[in-house]
């Protein structure tokens, strides 16, 4: 695509690079990248300043491989062939950039943001988008899963394990998936996504609350910038008369509310709030499944739902409410809402016919996802079976949440087991230490794989135990060193191999 045909497509790229010479705006455009590695000939680098390396030490590289042209936001590159951005604005361009370059979107779009939810909820708009008819997707933490009403599924990870893909990444996803017919696609909008301006290139047609509490504030600094950066999606990136969803029984969902310019969207609300759209009415466990009953317009809907735990009935709820502010007819989505599967790795149950006790693995690493899981187990569990919990926090990564996470564990269980997940370059034993001083009484077994097998053979008849943390994940990343782990293998197979006269 020639240069100037690609800056066309937007107003902020024409007033930006329309000045360039004819010699740039004549090139034919064969890629852009921020990566120097990635550079062929006839790209464009973005020099973007990261957390480890700085984009500007590569743009010798850049030229030598054969961009035509460099973006940079240092002012002293003053060539030909070296535009500059300003206004700390070199992210932004990227992805608009990017957005011009690939050109093709499904033609629904939703995001979903929140602290904890946004996988389970792009799953579930997935399936009833597919349960009505249409080619949908889902995109996030899990990657990419393409369904139709045949059920056919394409699984792609990200490259990255990025809960929202880089941009280059994305975009060159979003044509793939419009030119694979794909109408719907729900995708997972995290705050540093947003924050990094990952999304702003595409074109929303609705966008989902689900919840706001502690985590990534190492990224962040404080909960208040956590939350401008998730507010972002709503007052910056939508355009006006899109649908929003919103969990109004969340406190930061109902400033959210209170914040948003409602005239500007199509708003609905869902929770217990007596001001909800779709209120709640009641949320029961029964076995292992919940039984949810809501009033939207004055009617009373019921549905039996195929899953465990009160969160994932606002997760159902928020999938729910996007679809029918999207349009969708509420008998038919309310009816779809039984029909729904769980995601992978979340509130997940690990069978086995030697044990009467129950064994879920559940991706919660953070302290309010924790307290959300343990609740709803503490709720289900028998009055003479035990709840177990085994977790660990990650290494380099927010040091804040370790304590707290161990007081909940502490408060909520009857054993705990503290082991490692994904330690990465900081020291193991210090992360355990962190969390062992909220939980002091627990078990310490640095193993994750001896940790499991242990905690299974520690199970009661009427025992639950939760394994949190790591959820979907099939990895173990330990200094340098990254390697296959599986808890739902692991549990499988602890239980497939556990001695019933131990009971």
């Amino acid at each position: 695509m020639i240069l100037r045909n690609l800056i066309s497509k937007n107003l902020l790229l024409t007033d930006l690079m329309g000045q360039l010479s004819d010699d740039i705006l004549s090139q034919n455009v064969n890629g852009i990248t921020s990566n120097s590695k990635q550079v062929q000939s006839g790209y464009i680098f973005i020099a973007i300043k990261g957390k480890k390396f700085n984009g500007e030490n590569f743009i010798q590289e850049a030229k030598n491989k054969g961009a035509f042209l460099i973006l940079s936001e240092n002012e002293n590159l003053n060539t030909n062939d070296c535009l500059v951005i300003r206004n700390n604005s070199a992210r932004l361009i990227y992805s608009i950039l990017l957005s011009a370059f690939y050109n093709k979107q499904p033609n629904v779009v939703i995001g979903i943001t929140g602290t904890n939810g946004k996988t389970s909820t792009v799953e579930f708009c997935r399936q009833i988008w597919t349960l009505a008819g249409w080619k949908a997707a889902s995109m996030g933490t899990l990657g990419i899963k393409i369904g139709t009403n045949q059920n056919e599924t394409i699984y792609n990870s990200s490259e990255n394990s990025l809960t929202t893909f880089e941009p280059s990444e994305l975009y060159k996803n979003l044509s793939f998936l419009s030119e694979k017919n794909v109408s719907h696609l729900a995708l997972e909008a995290s705050s540093h996504g947003l924050d990094q301006f990952r999304l702003d290139g595409i074109n929303f047609s609705a966008a989902a609350f689900t919840n706001l509490s502690h985590d990534h504030l190492d990224y962040h600094g404080n909960i208040e910038n956590y939350f401008t950066s998730k507010k972002r999606l709503f007052n910056e990136i939508l355009k006006k008369r899109c649908a929003v969803a919103l969990n109004i029984d969340d406190d930061f969902g109902k400033r959210l509310y209170e914040e948003l310019e409602k005239d500007k969207h199509l708003v609905l609300t869902f929770g217990e709030n007596k001001k909800a759209s779709i209120k709640i009415k009641s949320i029961t466990h029964n076995n292992q499944t919940l039984k949810m009953s809501v009033e939207y317009k004055k009617v009373l809907y019921n549905s039996t739902l195929g899953m465990i735990g009160k969160f994932q009935a606002y997760n159902v709820l928020a999938s729910a409410s996007i679809c029918i502010a999207l349009g969708m007819d509420p008998n038919f989505v309310f009816r779809a809402l039984s029909y729904l599967k769980p995601a992978r790795g979340r509130m997940e149950i690990v069978s086995s016919k030697k044990l009467n006790s129950t064994v879920i693995i559940d991706y919660a690493h953070t302290p309010e996802a924790l307290r959300s899981v343990l609740s709803s187990l503490k709720e289900m569990k028998l009055k003479n079976g035990k709840l177990i919990t085994l977790f660990g926090c990650g290494g380099d990564r927010d040091k804040d949440k370790r304590e707290l996470m161990g007081k909940i564990a502490h408060k909520h269980s009857d054993t705990v087991i503290v082991t490692d997940d994904n330690p990465r370059n900081e020291n193991p034993a210090k992360i355990r230490s962190d969390i062992l001083t909220g939980t002091p009484n627990a078990i310490e077994i640095s193993d994750r794989n001896k940790a499991i097998k242990h905690a299974v053979s520690i199970l009661k008849e009427n025992d639950f135990l939760l394994i949190a943390g790591k959820g979907h994940e099939t990895l173990q990343t330990i200094g340098l060193e990254t390697l296959p782990f599986d808890d739902y293998a692991v549990a499988r197979e602890a239980l497939n191999n556990f001695n019933m006269t131990e009971i």
